[in-house]
């Protein structure tokens, strides 16, 4: 039997992001403007640092050229006098980063004052020629606070069981949770996933999956991968997996009733039949323990397309190729984007074969690609009914990848 991966309906760690009007800047790690804050010279820290903890972030902290200099230029965009620092004095009166991480940054540009004699009751902050300052008197200052905060991605264990329960005995992995809204949100979950609606190939596997659908909860059914074809009553797996096994009950498939294969789970026997796809129902997810390769398709429209390893590891380049009837265009939906915005890129051309670039990136001006943090957004070719996605990754840490789907207009 094949080792694969059970899920049922398990979203809630996929879709993590940045806070609000912060930017997925490098590595995970989201930066942005917090507040204004009217407070002391001297007690300055420690409101960024109660502003910082309410996105469980920290005050802004610098470990290197890049860092130095993103906030200058945040300072200047900003208009900002007063860029709070994260920095604070140890028990030795040293000073240090208010994550507890060492000053090994010494900006060329700038000196730092006072790092080895400090004083617990003043604060520093960013000044335009890049100096950090301490400023330990009691008067009045209007400062801005700016964070920074990581993204905590799903990790990936050993076996591949990721965040849900190990059934060694059964050699699957399996949550029960509530219902999807209809087929198509089932199958939207099970991408998010990196996952692919159940396929079933052997009658053990599918006792296996009406076992735990029933000791978790899912007494009506649970959606599987199956759907018509929509020729001579045929059915096949969204996997694209072979249609090799059969467990449909007696009068079904049955004309009219509807195109999703769902398992009745009532019963022992776990039978099939076909039912409106607009139902609501739990679901059944499956996958292979890796996930890593770069599929090339093809693709079908309205499929839910993820880049490889999604959501767990996506540093894997891949090249995606969508091709609707002729005379039409094709208009891709980015569902979610996570990249780096510093490095990870998604590259739209209007034909397969490198034509006009679709989609120009709001935080990278100078490139023709989408990144950063992107959900349910639209790109459309300008004539060609073709288009070549592109997913390049410079690392891809500590970001999932992207979801996406494609259509004729």
């Amino acid at each position: 039997m094949r080792r694969f991966l059970l899920f049922f309906f398990v979203l809630q760690f996929v879709l993590c992001a940045c806070p609000d009007g912060y930017e997925l800047v490098k590595e995970g790690e989201c930066r942005g403007f917090a507040s204004k804050l009217s407070s002391t010279y001297e007690e300055s820290l420690e409101g960024a640092v109660a502003k910082c903890d309410q996105v469980q972030g920290k005050p802004v902290i610098i470990h290197n050229e890049e860092q130095q200099q993103y906030w200058l230029q945040k300072r200047e965009s900003w208009r900002s006098d007063y860029l709070i620092l994260g920095l604070r004095c140890n028990a030795s009166g040293k000073a240090e980063w208010a994550d507890g991480s060492v000053i090994d940054f010494i900006p060329p540009d700038g000196g730092v004052d006072d790092m080895n004699y400090c004083y617990s009751d003043c604060s520093w902050y960013l000044w335009h020629d890049g100096h950090y300052h301490s400023l330990c008197t009691k008067i009045a200052v209007d400062a801005d606070v700016f964070c920074t905060t990581q993204l905590h991605q799903p990790v990936a264990s050993g076996d591949g069981c990721e965040l849900i329960d190990d059934d060694d005995k059964n050699g699957a992995c399996y949550q029960v949770s509530t219902a999807a809204e209809n087929w198509e949100d089932a199958q939207k979950i099970c991408k998010t996933l990196g996952a692919d609606l159940a396929s079933v190939h052997s009658a053990q596997e599918n006792s296996f999956i009406r076992r735990l659908a029933m000791s978790h909860g899912a007494l009506k059914g649970v959606f599987l991968g199956g759907k018509s074809t929509g020729k001579d009553n045929g059915f096949g797996w969204t996997d694209g997996s072979p249609w090799d096994y059969n467990s449909f009950a007696t009068g079904y498939p049955a004309a009219g009733k509807g195109d999703c294969v769902v398992m009745d789970t009532s019963t022992s026997a776990g039978q099939w039949q076909n039912q409106d796809c607009s139902a609501s129902l739990p679901v059944a997810c499956a996958r292979q323990s890796s996930n890593h390769v770069c599929a090339k398709g093809p693709w079908t429209e309205g499929e839910f397309i993820t880049s490889p390893g999604f959501p767990f590891d996506s540093s894997t380049p891949c090249d995606f190729e969508f091709t609707v009837a002729a005379g039409k265009r094709v208009e891709v939906e980015v569902i979610f984007l996570e990249a780096n915005s510093c490095c990870d890129q998604l590259v739209m051309s209007d034909s397969l074969t490198g034509g006009n670039l679709v989609a120009k990136s709001v935080s990278l001006a100078e490139e023709w690609n989408v990144t950063g943090e992107v959900n349910n957004k639209v790109y459309k070719t300008k004539s060609s009914n073709t288009m070549k996605v592109s997913w390049k990754p410079n690392g891809g840490v500590n970001v999932k990848g992207v979801m996406m789907t494609y259509r004729a207009i």
